[in-house]
């Protein structure tokens, strides 16, 4: 079986990393090497990763700030394994990620790289797994992930490091870097294998924001500038109104219920969750999430 390194980005992580890395050493395939790459984090992190240190850890530390994308980036240059699998540092591995992942792609003659389900917990306190279904026969990675809403999460990835020599994180984008390079190895023609079993943790907690909760227009604006040309209108109106709510006056509420009626109609939304959306923020996050506990909402 070849071998794999493990890149983790942290920032701020003091909580969580010890974690991340123990999850990391339970797995039935131990990795070749951990590789942290710590973006100049200001609480005790570099301490906690003092602690953990042994001969599968090497640390990295950036001179300056630049953002998860370029943490990662930095992780695959110094790799030394054949494969790359990604972790952030506040989720979980289950104990047979490597070893389920590594045996998938080594039936593969192609270029390809593996994901998998995985266990979130939403919002509103619910546990599901996702995504709900495996892509289909013939379905894009685009049209699975924009258009019908499935998630490809970035502590699920295995990546062959020959792949990774032409794909790399855009460092721009301050948000959907895991739905851009999803896309970017889907382009240069790799092949997405999927594991139908929830093989990671999806976590939000610390005191660090997840970067999808980044809701400024801006940043789908400088993910749909350099996708314009090769996503469709479903796609592009998939990926808005799931991932950013209304804007502030009457003119931003009546363009937001606008997308939403448009979505419905070329098929990257169902009528059930327009509704939702709809009275969500109709009614404010928070009595909505009291509703959904009350009714039971899955």
């Amino acid at each position: 079986m070849k071998s794999v390194s493990v890149v983790i980005p942290t920032y701020n992580s003091s909580g969580t990393i010890a974690e991340a890395i123990a999850s990391v050493r339970a797995q039935t395939v131990a990795p070749f090497e951990i590789v942290v790459v710590d973006d100049c984090s200001r609480d005790d992190t570099l301490t906690k990763l003092d602690a953990l240190a042994a001969p599968d850890l090497r640390v990295i530390r950036t001179p300056s700030n630049r953002g998860g994308s370029a943490a990662r980036n930095r992780g695959i240059e110094v790799a030394r394994a054949d494969y790359v699998a990604f972790l952030d540092s506040d989720d979980l591995w289950a104990p047979r990620k490597l070893e389920l992942q590594l045996a998938q792609l080594a039936r593969t003659e192609v270029d390809a790289f593996s994901f998998s389900a995985l266990l979130h917990k939403n919002e509103y306190g619910e546990e599901r797994i996702l995504p709900r279904r495996a892509p289909a026969d013939g379905e894009s990675l685009a049209d699975f992930m924009l258009k019908a809403g499935n998630v490809v999460q970035t502590s699920t990835l295995v990546v062959p490091a020959l792949v990774l020599e032409r794909c790399r994180f855009n460092e721009e984008l301050r948000r959907f870097q895991d739905i851009d390079f999803v896309l970017k190895l889907a382009a240069a023609g790799v092949r997405p294998m999927y594991v139908d079993e929830p093989l990671a943790h999806w976590r939000n907690v610390g005191p660090a924001r997840r970067v999808s909760s980044i809701s400024a227009p801006e940043v789908l604006q400088t993910f749909m500038a350099q996708h314009r040309n090769t996503l469709t209108i479903a796609q592009g109106l998939g990926l808005e109104v799931r991932s950013m709510g209304p804007s502030r006056g009457v003119v931003g509420g009546l363009r937001w219920l606008d997308r939403i009626l448009a979505s419905v109609c070329v098929g990257a939304l169902a009528l059930p969750n327009a509704a939702s959306l709809i009275l969500k923020h109709s009614i404010g996050v928070r009595t909505y999430r009291v509703l959904r506990q009350r009714f039971g909402k899955k």
